[in-house]
């Protein structure tokens, strides 16, 4: 056979393999060496966290029976996916700037911040509280400030043993409770002074009149209220009312009278009653004399009375008649 006729029936051969699909072994060899290299590159770029794939090489690009490469079809899918990967984590960020920059989005975020802060420095401040009152500095000391007349020894008292107990522990709404039913205490506040005091601070009620009742003489404070026994040496006026209250009308009004007058006045008024009818009062003054006021009910003139009632009492007489205040009258008895 000649050679012509060989390369005859090389051409023939191959022409049938590929009218029935079938490959020689030079071209499943040639196959299997790009599939590898297409495996090899694409770990590489998983590896490398690529966007895009690499770029295929020379070696890569060999035409196959139907006339396409293999790594063409390979590189122009790839090259696909990698742009629609791109273009979504651009969409993503151009949604994520147009969000912040949204005010509405920018408050919601910021409210949401808060929040969080508030909840975790709740629970901080709770759980350290909880250690203090466990484990903090025991209380050493207890202050007593503002007492005038009350016995600092009667406020310790109320204010119990607290000596070696931690601080932060304390009852302070207790302590407050016991202190304020002291005859006299018009309002307290307990306090911690760190590390170690008890700091119990009251205001004691503001004597306004005296009251004599079966018990002895006791004081009166500015809001009617009957609190405890007067000493000894206390000047006020004396109320004469059938009843001393602070849901008295008669009382408050009376109460007014006297926090209205001048203070050289108040301190010549012994007494105040009612007069005729029950309807006014009257004030006895020193030297036997007398104020006819007018009517109790009549609070607003109470300031008019109170200004003309100490020029007036400079004059000569026993009877002040100042229930009007722009005809006040003078008289002897």
């Amino acid at each position: 056979m000649s050679s012509d006729e060989q390369d005859s029936g090389d051409d023939r051969g191959r022409d049938g393999a590929r009218a029935t699909g079938r490959r020689d072994p030079d071209q499943e060899r040639r196959a299997a060496e790009r599939a590898r290299r297409i495996r090899e590159r694409r770990a590489a770029e998983r590896r490398a966290g690529a966007g895009a794939p690499a770029a295929p090489g020379p070696d890569d690009d060999v035409v196959d029976d139907d006339g396409e490469g293999e790594t063409g079809h390979a590189g122009r899918g790839d090259g696909r996916g990698a742009a629609a990967a791109v273009r979504e984590r651009t969409a993503a960020r151009a949604a994520e700037r147009s969000r912040s920059r949204d005010p509405r989005y920018r408050r919601r975020r910021l409210v949401a911040l808060l929040a969080t802060a508030a909840v975790v420095l709740l629970g901080v401040s709770a759980a350290g509280w909880w250690a203090l009152g466990r484990y903090g500095p025991p209380v050493a000391a207890v202050r007593v400030d503002g007492t005038r007349q009350i016995p600092v020894r009667d406020v310790e008292a109320a204010t119990g043993d607290q000596t070696g107990v931690p601080l932060a522990a304390v009852d302070t709404d207790g302590v407050a409770a016991r202190v304020s039913a002291i005859p006299g205490v018009a309002a307290v506040e307990v306090d911690r002074s760190w590390p170690d005091t008890l700091v119990v601070a009251v205001t004691e009620r503001a004597p306004a009149a005296l009251l004599d009742t079966p018990e002895g003489r006791k004081l009166v404070d500015v809001t009617g209220f009957v609190y405890r026994d007067a000493p000894p040496d206390v000047r006020l006026p004396v109320l004469q009312l059938p009843r001393v209250a602070p849901d008295d009308p008669a009382t408050l009004a009376a109460v007014g009278v006297l926090q209205a007058l001048p203070v050289p006045v108040r301190d010549q008024v012994r007494t105040l009653s009612l007069g005729g009818g029950g309807s006014t009062f009257e004030l006895g003054l020193t030297e036997d004399r007398r104020v006819l006021w007018g009517p109790w009910s009549d609070a607003d003139q109470a300031a008019a009375r109170a200004r003309v009632l100490g020029p007036v009492l400079q004059r000569e007489g026993a009877v002040y008649d100042v229930s009007s205040p722009t005809l006040v009258t003078v008289r002897q008895r």
